[in-house]
């Protein structure tokens, strides 16, 4: 939809800091929560997140000596802050990350790799990335949020993009019983009678570990090409929790959801 002439005008009245964010209900299409404006410190950018509006647009403004002096002080103790918006304990969601509704391909992905279930339950916070063009999980400890893993829905590479800088795995579920798993979705398919723990890789760092050692017992399930590091890991974690070796033929988050229930109670229950 093209910006109507007026919104120049209305987006320059707003009350925003340099380097500041403003968001609320679209004064175009009237949708609650969705019209959002950046303040870049040379000018300002708006849209609307709704799929029927997606207004958008910049005002070019020329800043004055004021502005500009006080968006460069600003920038400056952003940069020396020791509470920066991305670090390891602490991510802050962009604007871009939407409603997984928003995208019909990003929904019909999450179904098709068994974590529709787990994001209809609340067990995991998916949301789509219009940016791009991924499906993105949010890494959380506890109710914080601490990264997030985008899968491409496009085909593009990489397959798998991690916007953060934490060490810490998703996780999905509340069972005692935890299986470690390359990645987000295969970690929310098992997650109704499991807790799936995804490494966003095949790597088990130190971080992972001191994770997993409040689980009563853990399952190792990597793809069948990483059983060398599968094994591996099961040595490390057997000094900490009792851990078993999940020998896959399959990816998990391909098989059917009888497929899947089936094989994961041969290993747990």
């Amino acid at each position: 939809m093209k910006s109507p002439r007026w919104l120049l005008g209305y987006v320059e009245s707003l009350d925003i800091q340099p380097l500041g964010r403003y968001r609320s209900d679209c004064p175009v299409c009237g949708k609650k929560n969705t019209f959002s404006v950046n303040d870049d410190g040379m000018q300002r950018l708006w849209f609307c997140f709704h799929a029927d509006c997606n207004v958008s647009g910049r005002t070019g403004i020329k800043l004055s000596k004021d502005f500009a002096n006080h968006a460069l002080s600003k920038f400056k103790v952003d940069l020396t802050s020791p509470t920066l918006p991305r670090t390891r304990n602490t991510y802050e969601l962009p604007d871009t990350f939407v409603s997984l509704s928003r995208n019909l391909d990003a929904e019909l992905y999450v179904k098709s790799v068994n974590a529709y279930d787990a994001y209809l339950a609340g067990r995991a916070d998916i949301r789509y990335d219009f940016k791009r063009n991924r499906v993105a999980y949010i890494v959380k400890n506890g109710n914080k949020v601490v990264d997030a893993a985008g899968r491409a829905i496009d085909g593009r590479n990489p397959k798998w993009y991690r916007y953060g800088n934490s060490s810490l795995p998703f996780y999905c579920g509340s069972s005692s019983t935890a299986i470690v798993l390359e990645d987000c979705a295969s970690a929310c398919s098992v997650s109704t009678l499991a807790t799936g723990v995804a490494l966003l890789g095949t790597n088990l760092l130190e971080p992972h570990i001191e994770m997993l050692r409040k689980y009563e017992r853990v399952f190792v399930a990597l793809d069948k090409d990483a059983t060398d590091k599968a094994v591996s890991m099961v040595k490390r974690l057997c000094r900490q929790v009792p851990t078993k070796l999940m020998v896959l033929s399959r990816d998990l988050k391909n098989l059917t959801k009888e497929e899947l229930d089936d094989f994961l109670r041969s290993h747990i229950d």
